[in-house]
């Protein structure tokens, strides 16, 4: 059962799923303790890490899917009508595909401008220490970049003798980026034909129309000039994962994630509903190889996640994958306790137990009964003991039928054993 830990956010929890905390302030302290002593941390984060930085998210309630989230040069949108704007199918429709680029050059201008939060610099201080193991971040904001964290997917791995599918999702294990962006970056455009990847920025404010790209222009007019055939000219479009459409590089971040799912001991996840089906089978299977290593899984987050079918506050899927759930404002959490010297100073240090070894029982040996003095003694006699057994020279062991043939018997041994020759004959 999740610990449910409320020290900012009103509102009763989901007691179905989670409990109460009977002792906040103590539960509190051992999830600090928990963050600040594992060594290969995992990070699964949304949009509520970048609202300080005045970047909107998406689902809250002043997110961009709600009514009053998004204003366009042609008045409000609705909730609904913005995630259309976040759909593939706005790419082939050129009234959205205005819309879609008023809505990316306005995240885009709020993304350049904005400044790292404390959470991105706690980020950057775990990566630094060496206890940060992988950032799965669903944001397209690229702050963690200005953070000092590299960000990114690595090229895939092309060793000989292996198949194609084989070559996709191979990485370099000492390329693996610090943070790796599920759903792509804000701060690139590429050419949906020939792949080329330019800054976005320069483009900014983007047009309301269909943006050429300069590579296949340049190779049009060189076949031109040559005589040749004309082909097929693409057009740019911005680097982020739209719903409806696969990821590109989605074989390789799997092969990231059975990685870390080999040396995880913490499972931080923070400022998520958990709403997108890829990010909640990673923290699924997270949660799943950190307890099996001993390890805690923490929710940080206004709210509880939601259920597969999107009602209730929180549903049974979620079920056992947390071990406490945070609800407090991030940064406070990480400028008030996590990084908070003072606070940190004032945590008792946690006892731990010693396992009390338990010691080797002699036999017991009872007193006597008056009927066990009357009983004859069961020891043998000591003319019937058998020699024991020495280094220098082996002695047999002989079952003797009288006491007289063993005296007999020993005499003749021993007189052979410290003879220096043989006895003559007729002695």
């Amino acid at each position: 059962m999740t610990i449910h830990i409320p020290l900012s956010t009103p509102g009763a929890g989901p007691s179905k799923y989670a409990s109460w905390s009977s002792d906040p302030q103590d539960d509190l302290a051992a999830v600090v303790r928990t963050l600040r002593s594992s060594k290969k941390m995992v990070v699964v984060s949304g949009a509520g890490v970048s609202t300080a930085a005045d970047i909107p998210d998406f689902r809250s309630s002043t997110g961009l899917f709600h009514d009053n989230g998004y204003t366009s040069g042609k008045g409000k949108a609705r909730g609904d009508q913005v995630k259309d704007l976040f759909h593939v199918k706005c790419l082939s429709s050129s009234t959205l595909l205005a819309q879609h680029y008023s809505l990316i050059t306005s995240l885009a201008s709020l993304a350049i401008s904005a400044n790292p939060t404390c959470f991105h610099s706690y980020l950057s201080e775990l990566a630094s220490s060496g206890r940060l193991l992988r950032c799965y971040t669903q944001n397209i904001d690229n702050l963690e970049s200005k953070a000092g964290l590299q960000v990114g997917i690595p090229l895939p791995k092309k060793p000989r003798g292996k198949s194609q599918k084989q070559k996709a999702t191979t990485v370099h294990e000492n390329r693996i980026p610090e943070v790796i962006p599920l759903h792509g970056l804000l701060d690139t455009l590429h050419c949906v034909l020939c792949q080329t990847v330019i800054p976005l920025e320069p483009y900014l404010p983007l047009p309301e129309h269909v943006i050429p790209c300069p590579t296949c222009q340049l190779a049009s007019t060189i076949r031109a000039a040559l005589s040749e055939r004309t082909r097929r000219s693409g057009h740019l479009r911005a680097s982020v994962i739209l719903y409806g459409e696969e990821h590109p590089q989605g074989d390789l971040i799997g092969s990231i994630v059975e990685k870390d799912l080999k040396s995880v001991d913490c499972l931080l996840v923070i400022g998520t509903s958990l709403s997108v089906p890829g990010v909640k089978r990673i923290v699924k299977e997270m949660s799943k190889s950190t307890k099996a290593r001993k390890g805690k899984v923490i929710l940080v987050n206004d709210e509880y996640p939601k259920g597969l079918n999107g009602a209730g506050s929180g549903g049974g899927d979620w079920r056992d994958i947390f071990d406490f759930w945070l609800q407090i404002d991030i940064q406070s959490f990480i400028k008030d306790y996590l990084t908070n010297e003072d606070y940190i100073t004032s945590i008792p240090k946690e006892e731990k137990k010693i396992p009390i070894t338990p010691r080797k029982m002699n036999k017991l040996v009872y007193p006597p009964t008056p009927e066990s003095l009357d009983r004859p003694s069961k020891a043998p006699d000591q003319a019937m003991l058998t020699p024991t057994k020495s280094k220098k020279r082996k002695e047999i062991e002989v079952v003797i039928p009288t006491p007289t043939s063993t005296m007999k018997r020993k005499y003749v041994k021993r007189q052979r054993e410290v003879s220096p020759s043989p006895m003559p004959k007729g002695n």
